[in-house]
């Protein structure tokens, strides 16, 4: 032990040297007087002591450095006691053991460590929740909480009452006129033995009776101890407990794991309970005895340290002392409204005041006038009945349950008001209280109150309501007897508006946001129309139509039309107030249509996007607005891709509110260099009219969409026995050589918004694709037929369907072979055709059960004709 002290000492000196910036000087001409160890934390001193094992210096350098720089002999019995100190520490926090002899730890081999026992208990907490019983008994759990273990505290002074036995270790240290650094342990028989010195016997003793009767034996070989003539003493001696003993308690009766535990000599009964975990469903809380030299010392509560947090009766352990946890005598189940429900147990002669007291006591709500106890008697069960007076002088016995009430949700002295007054809610029921006066406390009656019939509902003692009403302006004009009011009343001053129904106007078409909107007096449909936010493009102004409910008594009539003429500004000759329920109807002017477009492309002399002009619009219209064909069209190829029904049509408004998008960013493009207020205001307008929503459809939509459900529904039918695929666009074939022939006729079809025409350049092969050898396409030849185009692909392959081969035409138009008995039609090709060689269905080969099915078949059959023949 000394040895480590100097080699830590001179890592504490290398460090006093680093901080003063000497470290490069000799320690001949370091001044150390000036160091004071109490000034050194516990985590310094440690620090350096992880830092000792790379010292180099020997022992005797370190002491004759120190002492020469004046370093005092305190300073170093300090630093000493300090590190003696730090490391009994430690090693009582890795096992929680004294350092006892170790013939003393082979004789206890069979006893239970602190550590050990700790660690298993601790696993076993983690390892599994509480049942519901243990949940229940108040303070099982306190000693199954890893955070409270009643481990001793190694970092405080020995305490006075603490009684030096076998196994202690004692540093004693000699300072002054004479340095003597001297380690003793107590043997077995309490004695400790210093060199030069007969034995002492010091078990027994305290730390303070331990110091002074060291000091006076060790004075009759220091006499500077005891002091010269004029007592100034010249030697300076101190005494510490540097290792404490292990000690041997026994833990037993109804706890969770009784046995023999091995402690260091500071426990005490808390901590030999929880190493052995506590007291378990059936052991006391209020009675467990600490047993030492077969008498009884002391009984412990634990309920004291549960309720004030003050151990009463813990006193230290020593050897041998036994931990008696006895059965439990009386438990009471406690239920209810109390602030801590459980099952708790009470010595003999406790009252029901004292259970309350450990449940700390009723809660907010709890019923306190008296309490019922379930009692388990001989032959069965009875119920008493404790009244609040008698808790102090009742007694409880084993088994009792008691469950507190809680009071009934009901009030002595309120009254409630709802409906047209400022202030609805309950208030307090005063003596001579009004229905008037409780109007007055809720601050006074709206303006919709109906004041005619005021309803009054009354609880009475039977639990039934009765109902009453009133004129309140009978009752302040006296007409009527005032009504006094009882506990519960409830006043119910009723609306206008809840004896009719809510007014509303509606209006729809073209206005910024069609809807329902809440009715005004005197309203109009000027009014209305800006509550909607304005008219939209389009909108006609002088076929506005209001229909008003009918109040007419004839069967035939459903609703009155008015019809409206207003100007641009809104303004009527005669204007029309609504009524409430009116629906407004803004129409479309008649003829109005958002532009709609078609697109032409390829050899045409001015291809691109073209306006419909009319309804009645044709193909030869669009190609004459396009200054006809060039010189390299190729009329016989062109082709019509028109929407199907499937395709998303926009509404003119989805229109609209693209072309204000566009225009909204050109506009924003332009804010940027022109910061004019017009400029501003144009933006902020755009957008507003962003957020205009309209449900109106297109004229056509209604009837667009039942074609569409046809089609998907005879799609689904049919797509039983053939897959069909639904487009949005689909190519329609075109005859252009005859349409510009004959404009007009039934070869030059009408168009529709987003047709596109397509007229391709003159062509010059012939695509041959499908089941042929070399699929490839061909330079066209007049003089080649069908089969002459085949043979140049290489002919037909063996998966080839022939009779399923077919044309492709460029204008879309498909033509296949037509076949007559033995003969075979083939069509004619054209520059640009595709010719197209079908593939055969591929068919599964038959199972040998089928071949066996239809051979048992065929059998049968020729049996049965035999037998007819026969």
């Amino acid at each position: 032990m000394k040895n480590r002290f100097l080699v830590f000492l001179i890592i504490f000196l290398g460090l006093i040297l680093t901080n003063s910036q000497i470290h490069s000087q000799s320690l001949a001409s370091t001044n150390l007087t000036t160091i004071n160890v109490d000034d050194l934390s516990d985590e310094q001193i440690l620090s350096y002591m992880q830092q000792a094992e790379a010292s180099g210096y020997s022992e005797q350098q370190i002491e004759a450095l120190a002492r020469q720089r004046g370093m005092a002999e305190s300073q170093i019995s300090k630093l000493r006691r300090r590190i003696d100190r730090l490391k009994t520490m430690n090693s009582r926090s890795n096992n929680l053991l004294g350092k006892g002899s170790a013939n003393a730890s082979s004789r206890q081999s069979s006893n239970i460590e602190l550590n050990n026992a700790f660690g298993e208990i601790s696993k076993e907490r983690e390892g599994g929740e509480l049942s519901y019983t243990q949940k229940r008994i108040f303070g099982y759990s306190l000693f199954q909480n890893n955070q409270l273990d009643f481990s001793p505290n190694l970092s405080i002074p020995t305490p006075s009452n603490y009684q030096i036995g076998p196994g202690d270790e004692l540093a004693v240290d000699l300072w002054g006129a004479t340095q003597l650094n001297e380690t003793l342990i107590v043997d077995p028989e309490g004695t400790v033995r210093p060199e030069g010195l007969r034995p002492i016997y010091v078990n027994g003793l305290s730390i303070r009776q331990l110091r002074k009767l060291l000091k006076d034996r060790y004075s009759e070989i220091y006499e500077g101890l005891a002091g010269r003539e004029d007592n100034t003493p010249t030697i300076f001696i101190e005494t510490s407990l540097t290792g404490i003993r292990t000690i041997n308690v026994s833990v037993i009766g109804e706890v969770n794991n009784p046995g023999n535990y091995a402690l260091n000599s500071l426990s005490t009964v808390y901590t030999a309970l929880y190493a052995s975990g506590g007291p378990n469903e059936n052991g006391t809380f209020r009675n467990i005895q600490l047993i030492r030299d077969n008498k009884v010392l002391k009984t412990i509560d634990i309920y004291d340290f549960l309720t004030s947090g003050i151990k009463v009766s813990d006193v230290l352990l020593r050897s041998g002392d036994i931990v008696l946890v006895k059965p439990f005598l009386n438990r009471i189940e406690l239920n209810g409204q109390v602030r801590r429900e459980g099952t708790y147990e009470l010595k003999q002669g406790e009252s029901l005041s004292e259970l309350l007291k450990y449940s700390s006591g009723f809660t907010d709500k709890a019923y306190q006038n008296r309490l019922q106890v379930v009692r388990t008697t001989d032959l069965s069960k009875k119920i008493l009945t404790i009244d609040k007076d008698d808790f102090d002088s009742t007694t409880l016995k084993d088994g009792d349950e008691i469950d507190v009430k809680e009071i009934i949700d009901r009030f002595e002295n309120r009254v409630i008001i709802q409906g047209a007054v400022y202030s609805p809610g309950q208030f307090e029921l005063k003596p001579n209280m009004s229905l008037l006066d409780l109007i007055d406390l809720a601050d006074g009656l709206l303006g919709d109150a109906f004041t005619q019939r005021v309803n009054l509902t009354r609880t009475n003692p039977d639990f039934t309501i009765e109902s009453s009403s009133f004129n309140l302006n009978d009752l302040r004009e006296g007409n009527i007897e005032n009504v006094l009011l009882k506990n519960d009343d409830v006043v119910t001053v009723p609306s206008i508006y809840d004896l009719r129904n809510e007014f509303y106007v509606k209006i729809s078409g073209l206005v910024g946001d069609e809807g329902t909107y809440p009715f005004i007096n005197n309203m109009t449909v000027q009014d209305l129309i800006v509550l909607a936010g304005g008219v939209l493009e389009g909108a006609s102004l002088g076929n506005i139509e209001i229909a008003r409910r009918n109040n007419d008594q004839g069967l035939n009539n459903l609703a009155e039309i008015i019809r409206v003429q207003l100007n641009e500004t809104l303004i009527s000759e005669n204007p029309q107030f609504l009524k409430p329920y009116d629906q407004v109807f803004v129409r479309t002017l008649p003829g109005y249509e958002v532009q709609k477009t078609i697109r032409i492309e390829g050899e045409v002399v001015s291809p691109g996007e073209y306006a419909l002009s009319r309804k009645d619009e044709r193909i030869s219209d669009i190609i004459n607005r396009a200054q006809g064909l060039t010189p390299y069209a190729y009329a016989k190829g062109a082709i019509l891709i028109r929407k199907t029904e499937f395709a998303e049509e926009k509404s003119d408004l989805e229109l609209s509110s693209e072309y204000l998008q566009s225009l909204q960013e050109r506009v924003l493009e332009l804010e940027e260099t022109d910061n004019s207020n017009s400029m501003a205001y144009l933006v902020s307008r755009l957008e507003e009219m962003k957020s205009v929503k309209s449900d109106l459809q297109n004229g056509d939509e209604v009837g667009s969409q039942i074609k569409k459900d046809l089609l998907v529904q005879n799609a689904e039918r049919d797509s039983l026995i053939v897959d069909i695929e639904i487009k949005e666009v689909e190519p329609v074939t075109l005859e252009l050589d005859q349409l510009l022939n004959k404009p007009g006729s039934k070869y030059d079809l009408l168009l529709r918004p987003g047709d596109v025409i397509s007229i391709p350049g003159k062509l010059e092969t012939v695509r041959v694709a499908g089941e042929v050898t070399s699929p490839l396409n061909v330079r066209f030849d007049e003089s080649y037929s069908f089969k002459d185009y085949i043979f140049q692909s290489g002919g037909y392959l063996q998966t080839s369907k022939k009779s399923r081969s077919y044309v492709q035409y460029p204008n879309g138009e498909r033509q296949g072979v037509k076949r007559f008995l033995w003969f075979k039609n083939y069509p004619k090709i054209e520059p640009g055709s595709t010719i197209f060689v079908a593939k055969k269905p591929e068919r599964a080969a038959l199972s040998i059960q089928e071949i066996i099915t239809a051979s048992t078949g065929l059998a049968t059959i020729a049996l049965v004709i035999s037998q007819l023949t026969n």
